[in-house]
């Protein structure tokens, strides 16, 4: 059996990975000219890694801990939410140290999200938003809401779904603490890429599929194979990108569309030395650059910090050009750290645009309220050659993580294997 695997990413490369354990042989065609998808580790822009896509570790139980204990890459604890600095215009607070009112709405938002997980599986769909409201928050408390609960999954709380929401609260397996890899992601993924067959440049232009087997034409060539795990972003999947011959299923095709893909946007800054004190890990607030944390993987005396844009505001950030992006984003800073010298003590400024990338269009994907069945069906096997995996996929984890991610390609692997158990294919 021969089996083609559509993207290098960390779905693509756990399918992958446990076909090629397995016996099966196994090719893995990657657009771009590097592995990791949205998970893009620098290593130019500072003295240590850098992150420009995914960054953390979600989870004290996530998976990608047993994996980077394999390859023997240490994990950092990061305690982002239990020291949340908040802003309402002046130097970001932590929460002790806010006025009540402002303390204890921001408490009460945290605990009504966590309080959907006992929403019952059949109740109503309807967006974050209107489940706050319906809990009696009002239209300012909203927009600190957008903040803290919709960013972070690359939404706004009008286009969340809470049944979604309630889902992934419920088969939640990874825990709430957070990570990095001390040596960035990079490394935990060439460990697990090791001979790994990869062709790189491969766009995926044409998927031609039957029950004997598949063609894919890429710009790298004609590729042959008995199946394919499908990887590829959908958002990049929305926009037609490869061609299914024939046709996926009306199903399959609904689900694809009823995903959500906004824009994610990163300035990253660096100075001579750290501009803030060394016990900072999280700052938000609610102006362009809403969400900020220092990029620290090998010492906390890094000068780097990091500003993540989702939604509105990532598109807000990517209208402007990059010098006028970066210095938003550098004069908000000024603002939450109190201070006025941060021009001249910047010694580099990057923005990353995920939007204008052509193989992710944007962040990771979200499911609108009345779609909450479409990540299921997106996962689903298509026919008995075409499989399915990717963060958008996850239904029994967590979407919207590394973790997640690679859980949905060893599904989407097992799945293969069970297909083509009972059957004559020769394993190589």
């Amino acid at each position: 059996m021969r089996v083609i695997v559509l993207g290098a990413g960390a779905a693509g490369l756990a399918a992958a990975r446990r076909l090629h354990d397995a016996g099966v042989a196994v090719q893995v065609l990657e657009a771009r000219h590097r592995i990791g998808g949205r998970v893009w580790t620098d290593e130019t822009f500072a003295p240590f890694p850098v992150e420009y896509g995914a960054e953390f570790i979600h989870g004290e139980r996530a998976v990608t801990h047993t994996l980077a204990a394999a390859a023997g890459i240490e994990t950092v604890p990061v305690d982002r939410y239990g020291r949340l600095r908040w802003s309402d215009g002046g130097p970001a607070r932590a929460l002790d140290a806010l006025p009540g009112a402002r303390r204890d709405l921001i408490a009460a938002l945290f605990q009504t999200l966590d309080r959907l997980r006992d929403l019952p599986p059949d109740a109503p769909d309807r967006s974050l938003a209107g489940y706050l409201r319906e809990s009696g928050f009002d239209d300012e408390a909203l927009i600190v809401a957008d903040v803290l609960l919709a960013q972070t999954c690359c939404a706004s709380v009008e286009t969340l779904s809470c049944a979604d929401l309630a889902r992934e609260l419920r088969v939640d397996h990874a825990g709430k603490r957070e990570y990095r890899l001390r040596s960035g992601y990079a490394p935990l993924l060439a460990w697990y890429a090791s001979g790994l067959d990869m062709r790189f440049g491969a766009v995926a232009r044409v998927v031609r599929h039957t029950p004997g087997g598949v063609t894919i034409e890429t710009d790298a060539g004609v590729f042959h194979a008995d199946c394919c795990v499908v990887t590829i972003p959908v958002a990049v999947l929305q926009r037609g990108v490869p061609q299914f011959d024939p046709p996926l299923s009306a199903p399959k095709r609904w689900a694809i569309q009823a995903m959500r893909v906004e824009a994610a946007t990163k300035l990253l800054y660096r100075f001579d030395e750290p501009a803030w004190d060394a016990d900072l890990t999280f700052m938000a607030h609610t102006g362009l650059a809403a969400r900020w944390w220092p990029a620290a993987h090998t010492t906390r005396n890094a000068g780097v910090i990091i500003a993540y844009a989702t939604a509105a505001r990532a598109r807000a950030l990517d209208a402007l050009d990059e010098a006028t992006a970066l210095a938003v984003g550098l004069q908000e800073l000024q603002t939450l750290l109190g201070r006025d010298d941060l021009a001249q003590r910047c010694v580099a400024a990057r923005r990353i645009v995920w939007s204008a990338d052509p193989f992710s269009y944007g962040g990771y994907a979200h499911v609108p309220p009345g779609a909450a069945t479409a990540r299921r069906i997106l996962a689903a096997p298509e026919g008995e050659t075409l499989f399915f995996a990717g963060e958008a996929t996850v239904y029994d984890s967590n979407p919207q993580t590394v973790h997640g991610a690679i859980e949905s390609g060893w599904r989407a692997a097992d799945e293969v294997l069970k297909r083509y158990s009972s059957s004559t294919q020769i394993f190589r």
